[in-house]
């Protein structure tokens, strides 16, 4: 009979130490056990083999005794699936640190996130700005320190998860026999319980507070913009890292600026004579005070006119949009007796007249042709 070389099937050396040929085993267990290869006798013979192997190796006796001779006496019918097992529950323990233990605080869990809006006028946005934001915040409760436990007291594992957070179920029979692992309903998937809890906080270790954070917003924030801080939102249960704050920015209309970009639309209203002569107009700025403006004579009602860098700054930039100038005639709905009469000389002037009939485009039309 062909002697069985058992560090080959795991594929370890033959001083492989026993943590090595452990998670050997699970890498191969995991990959051909028959569940995840249903009607698959390869798999299945190879299944057998490596939890053959395994039973050798990680046991210091039958390992010495295969060295010495090649081979080992009968093992009492161990069985490939109470390897496997076994070794599941290994890695269970890897992951959530074992069964049974006693414990000295629950784990730790991430606090959740806190979203908040904040409103800025054009001023803020064009400069940028300092808030201090108030909300009520999730914290870690001063009396117990956020273990949850009342002074002299500390949690207890779940004697029905033996401080897992799960509970296992097998499933199915002989071969086929596999194991479940479920959330404990009597943890909630803590793994512990709070014998004594804490009276200000009930057990949760932590309390709610008003809390003020302070918050620089940069120039240049548009409406929708979310800004994120790290750190800043309720604190997790039992000592858990906090969540983040999550502001979101709204932008309030402006009772003489209108936005598009980094670009900021203010329209004026002139008289006719105005557009014909020409003027100079006081074009006022979010800074305070006005900027004058140049009107041509000739200018027709709706046309747009540019004052360079005088918009906003772009986010996370130092480019500066324009301030863009829509002119339009103002016309008056009451006349005086005398304006009714020169305004009824100036139409029978030819030079009043116009030329050919064009329809009235509309402001963003424009706009658009202005930009295009």
């Amino acid at each position: 009979m062909k002697k069985k070389d058992y560090y080959a099937t795991l594929g370890v050396s033959r001083d492989a130490d026993l943590e090595t040929i452990k998670r050997a085993y699970r890498q191969l267990a995991l990959k051909y056990h028959p569940d995840r290869n249903p009607g698959n006798k390869e798999a299945e013979e190879r299944f057998k083999e490596i939890s053959e192997a395994y039973e050798v190796l990680s046991d210091p006796e039958k390992r010495r005794q295969y060295d010495l001779f090649g081979t080992v006496g009968s093992s009492g019918g161990t069985g490939a699936e109470t390897i496997f097992s076994q070794a599941v529950e290994e890695i269970f323990a890897t992951f959530f640190g074992g069964r049974g233990g006693s414990g000295r605080r629950p784990p730790a869990i991430q606090g959740e996130d806190i979203s908040v809006v904040v409103e800025l006028s054009l001023e803020e946005i064009a400069e940028g700005t300092e808030r201090e934001i108030e909300y009520i915040r999730k914290d870690t409760c001063e009396v117990c320190g956020g273990t949850g436990s009342a002074r002299g007291h500390s949690p207890r594992a779940c004697p029905t998860c033996g401080g897992t957070g799960q509970v296992a179920y097998r499933v199915g029979g002989g071969f086929f026999q596999q194991i479940i692992y479920q959330t404990c309903s009597d943890c909630q998937g803590t793994g512990f319980r709070i014998v004594s809890p804490c009276s200000v906080c009930g057990g949760t270790g932590v309390v709610e507070r008003l809390h003020r954070q302070p918050v620089e917003i940069p120039a240049g924030a548009v409406g929708g913009m979310t800004l994120v801080l790290r750190g800043a939102g309720h604190r997790g249960p039992w000592g858990g890292p906090a969540g983040d704050l999550i502001i979101e920015i709204r932008e309030k209309s402006h009772p003489l600026f209108a936005r598009k970009g980094e670009d900021l639309i203010y329209e004026a209203w002139v008289s006719y004579a105005d557009l014909v002569l020409g003027t100079t107009l006081a074009i006022p700025t979010l800074s305070g005070g006005t900027i004058p403006l140049q009107i041509p004579p000739g200018t027709h009602s709706g046309e747009v006119f540019k004052i360079s860098g005088k918009g906003l700054l772009r986010y996370n930039s130092r480019r500066r949009g324009d301030l863009l100038v829509q002119v339009h005639v103002w016309v008056p709905s009451k006349v005086s007796f005398e304006e009714r009469r020169l305004l009824e000389e100036m139409r029978k002037h030819k030079g009043f007249q116009p030329k050919e009939h064009k329809p009235e485009k509309g402001f963003w039309r424009r706009l658009k042709e202005f930009f295009e």
